[in-house]
């Protein structure tokens, strides 16, 4: 219970806080997300990602709930006994940069793919979650201007991807 209480509250930020957006570095913004969360640890799972990454305009603390719920999930819903394996890049896409975020997991089979990211749904998978997670990626992301989406099938893994504009200096 207390963990659904921590969501609603974190999604209801989300969803009424004014955030400033500004040029973030995303390289530098999942090195701390990767130091500080025990659960991507060298000896927990394997992250292979880029050592650099185009700056994209964007909230730092919500750019960091977006990857921290999407690295967890990664970390989370892997079968027993598998290691997660994390692959991390980025692609350009006109003026925005796309960030994937690969993993090794159990996957979601295709008619799931939007449900996952409405508040309180969640697939069924034998995994605890509230349900709250993702609903907070998207709404983030499309806080900042971005989109959201995944790349998936049910016992093949994972990619989420996250787009958004290029910093390029200037005004956004």
């Amino acid at each position: 219970m207390d963990k659904l209480i921590q969501d609603v509250l974190s999604y209801s930020r989300v969803v009424r806080n004014e955030s400033p957006i500004e040029k973030i570095d995303v390289a530098n913004l999942l090195k701390g997300i990767i130091e500080t969360y025990p659960a991507l640890s060298s000896e927990l799972a394997t992250i292979d990602r880029e050592d650099s990454f185009p700056p994209v305009w964007g909230n730092e603390a919500m750019l960091t709930q977006v990857f921290s719920n999407i690295l967890g999930n990664a970390v989370k819903f892997v079968a027993p006994g598998v290691k997660p394996q994390i692959k991390v890049w980025a692609e350009p896409k006109e003026s925005n940069v796309r960030i994937l975020v690969k993993d090794n997991g159990i996957g979601i089979a295709q008619d799931q793919h939007e449900k996952i990211f409405e508040i309180f749904q969640q697939v069924e998978t034998g995994f605890e979650g509230t349900g709250i997670g993702l609903a907070i990626v998207k709404k983030a992301v499309e806080r900042m201007g971005g989109k959201v989406g995944v790349i998936s099938e049910f016992g093949q893994g994972s990619t989420f991807w996250i787009e958004l504009k290029r910093f390029q200096g200037g005004a956004k």
